[in-house]
């Protein structure tokens, strides 16, 4: 990590990717997979889902601020860290590993991975909207293939390993759509002078107040209780990755930009499927590949067409 948290690229640079970012991109979607093969680890141990949210928020949270105060990099307490840490709290964390926790024992850890191949898209969209880039037909082009490659999953009831199964596929994409937000809201509010690490540790004590709130109100307690086992490890084992995760989504965004981040769910998606392959079995249908096949051609389109940035 650089001290000097103005020496890297200017976040939504165009600059072609160094080795350095490219290997980011790389650990952090192997991350981002692993989180979901976790949740289930987690959910098949016993251990109930708020609690293990609120478990690896704060124990994350707590040893990267730990560090941080190591090292002398604690930020201020003032309105703009605040806002960040609550905003990125929710957005990234809480709210949709809440509800891929919760989904974790109801749907395949590939296909809840699947849902990370749109992040790309989503991310775009957004761009447009809030005019931060400019349209492309290509890129359009690839948000269509990417939509075609969902209803693919969706529709036909044979491509789900169960009849019934969409309507949780398609609560799975939500958590997709707040990385998305997340991703633009780190760019365009991010305090520049403060370095990676304090806001990953932000984000996720920030997130621990959030579930600790939801899981008070519900009485759902658990600390670790009973003899050890796949539950408390896969618990350990999240907070450790959301180390590593979080530190990576601020540094990433901080040197190229949501759009270019945003491609790390290449390598999610992929993972994601593996390892849903490799610890449970999964067997993906025809219509999956298919789907894959289209979102990767959408995803193409959209994160290699054309410059990135503000419009005119």
């Amino acid at each position: 990590m650089p001290v000097d948290p103005h020496a890297a690229e200017k976040p939504g640079s165009t600059a072609r990717p160094s080795p350095l970012l490219i290997g980011m991109l790389f650990v952090l979607g192997v991350s981002f997979a692993l989180a979901v093969s976790l949740n289930r680890f987690a959910a098949d141990g016993g251990v109930p889902f708020l609690p293990y949210v609120f478990w690896q928020s704060f124990g994350g949270g707590a040893a990267l601020m730990l560090l941080a105060a190591a090292l002398r990099r604690l930020p201020p307490v003032n309105f703009r860290h605040v806002r960040i840490f609550l905003s990125t709290g929710a957005l990234n964390l809480a709210f949709p590993y809440m509800l891929l926790a919760y989904l974790a024992p109801k749907v395949p850890a590939s296909l809840l991975s699947l849902g990370l191949a749109l992040v790309p898209i989503m991310v775009y969209a957004l761009a447009l909207t809030l005019r931060q880039d400019r349209f492309h037909w290509l890129r359009c082009g690839g948000i269509m293939l990417g939509f075609a490659g969902i209803l693919i999953v969706l529709v036909p009831q044979a491509s789900l390993p169960a009849p019934g199964m969409a309507g949780w596929v398609a609560l799975g994409l939500v958590p997709s759509l707040s990385y998305a937000v997340n991703a633009v809201l780190v760019a365009r509010w991010r305090p520049q002078e403060t370095t990676s690490l304090p806001l990953a540790g932000g984000l996720m004590l920030a997130s621990a107040g959030y579930a600790f709130v939801v899981m008070a109100a519900m009485g759902d307690w658990w600390a670790f209780g009973g003899g050890f086992g796949i539950g408390h490890g896969a618990t350990i084992g999240a907070m450790a990755n959301n180390c590593v995760s979080f530190y990576l989504v601020f540094e990433v965004i901080r040197r190229a930009g949501p759009v270019i981040f945003s491609t790390v769910n290449y390598i999610a998606t992929l993972s994601g499927m593996g390892f849903g392959m490799w610890f449970f079995g999964d067997a993906p249908s025809a219509y999956i590949w298919g789907a894959i096949v289209l979102m990767f051609a959408g995803l193409f389109l959209v994160t290699t067409t054309g410059r990135t940035g503000n419009p005119g």
